[in-house]
């Protein structure tokens, strides 16, 4: 697993300065955060779409006390993975 701290690390190995590339990641973030909030649907080529979905609301069963109990309706965040990175990850290298 990659941690926000070892991620800016490889990018300021590729030319970025480590406070250049924290803020970036921030933004990044941050950006995907709103627009996802206000309801709209982040796509990279290539790389896959981030969507908001709306989860119904369903009767579970409480395992420790045997009572039956309505989950509310809610939003989930969902990914796609798109193509490229299908590929990438099956054939094991990024073509450039």
């Amino acid at each position: 697993m990659i941690k926000r701290k070892e991620f800016i690390d490889r990018l300021s190995e590729k030319g970025y300065t480590k406070k250049d590339a924290g803020i970036i990641i921030d933004d990044i973030i941050t950006t995907i955060e709103e627009a996802l909030i206000e309801g709209e649907t982040v796509s990279f080529h290539g790389f896959g779409t981030f969507e908001i979905t709306e989860r119904a609301a369903k009767n579970v069963i409480d395992i420790h006390t045997r009572e039956n109990k309505t989950v509310p309706p809610y939003k989930a965040v969902k990914f796609v993975v798109g193509k490229a990175l299908k590929r990438a990850i099956k054939e094991g290298f990024i073509r450039k």
